[in-house]
């Protein structure tokens, strides 16, 4: 399981990434199909790691050896702001200056980059995003570029503020119900963060006095260009200009604290006229390790988990049929 590292550009930020090869082709001794991974959202590298957390985590590292294992190469890269490729050329003033764009076109990037390489068939590319990188994966395939098949695995399914709405809803209903904030202080987040969805929507502005929950919650004016511009994008709209037939997976697990899986089957509904796999699983968390009878708190992302074999294998099961 050797990497090679690699550099690729997109503008003035050069972008530090692992090219894995596999040891053997099926089917070909020339060119192997290769897959272009991509991370979830925030700070996070190439093998899936946040520098928001204490420890590491691996989903993309563990698709990588996955992929390997079935004769596929793979690349991944740190994501602006994390791993190698840090800020690049930008101060930490100047992200409130990028958009959603920025991520989109780096991962488009990395694709000519990786249908390009010697012992790539170009023609047998495809794009696995996990979380937020499946919407990255839906809009390079809706821009037109030559992908073959898309991987949505824990995809983010609706639009970011409708997400992240349903999920601070239901964070401030549970601390109320435990008795650990006045219902009064709740409806006024609730209707805090009502208005910075609409200012959001409307000019894609932030105010910077939102009370402190919604800004530890990344609602902070230097955001606020690329939560408006990721919000603009409906997966479900996404996902029915994908051409006919092509293959696609989409996973999801009932112990994913992140998603809702009734969001991820009304996905399914938008990809019915594509070649589409669907992986249901029970007890992986959202970053696909397997939990057992355990519940979810997002501290056992970085715990040392096996990974989930429900969903090794429905995925393993894909790769065979491509």
């Amino acid at each position: 399981m050797a990497d090679t590292e690699i550099t690729f550009s997109t503008g003035d930020i050069t972008l530090h990434g692992s090219l894995r090869m596999p040891g053997g082709i099926p089917g070909s001794a020339d060119s192997a199909p290769a897959v272009l991974l991509l991370a979830g959202s925030g700070p996070t590298d190439r093998n899936g790691d946040s520098a928001l957390l204490p420890g590491p985590i691996g989903t993309l590292e563990f698709l990588a050896d996955v992929l390997e294992r079935n004769g596929f190469a793979s690349l991944r890269y740190d994501k602006l702001g994390s791993g190698s490729t840090g800020l690049g050329p930008y101060d930490i003033e100047d992200i409130g200056d990028l958009g959603f764009s920025t991520f989109v076109d780096a991962a488009s990037a990395g694709l000519r980059f990786l249908a390009r390489r010697p012992g790539i068939d170009a023609d047998r590319v495809f794009v696995i995003g996990h979380s937020e990188g499946a919407l990255i994966a839906l809009t390079l395939a809706d821009s037109g570029a030559n992908v073959a098949g898309l991987g949505l695995l824990e995809p983010l399914s609706v639009r970011l503020l409708d997400l992240l709405t349903t999920q601070i809803d239901g964070q401030l209903t549970a601390v109320v119900g435990a008795g650990q904030l006045p219902v009064h202080l709740a409806d006024e987040l609730r209707l805090a963060l009502a208005g910075a969805v609409e200012s959001l929507r409307t000019d894609a502005t932030l105010s910077d006095d939102l009370p402190d929950p919604l800004r530890a919650a990344g609602l902070v004016p230097a955001n606020a260009r690329a939560l408006a511009e990721e919000d603009a994008l409906d997966p479900r709209e996404l996902a029915g200009r994908l051409p006919i037939g092509m293959p696609v997976i989409t996973s999801c697990s009932a112990k994913d604290i992140q998603l809702d899986c009734a969001d991820v089957d009304a996905l399914d509904a938008a990809l019915a006229h594509t070649s589409l796999t669907s992986v249901r699983m029970t007890t992986a968390n959202h970053v696909l390790k397997e939990l057992g009878d355990a519940a979810s708190t997002g501290a056992d992302y970085i715990e040392l988990l096996p990974w989930s074999t429900e969903f090794t294998n429905g995925f393993e099961d894909w790769l065979a049929s491509l």
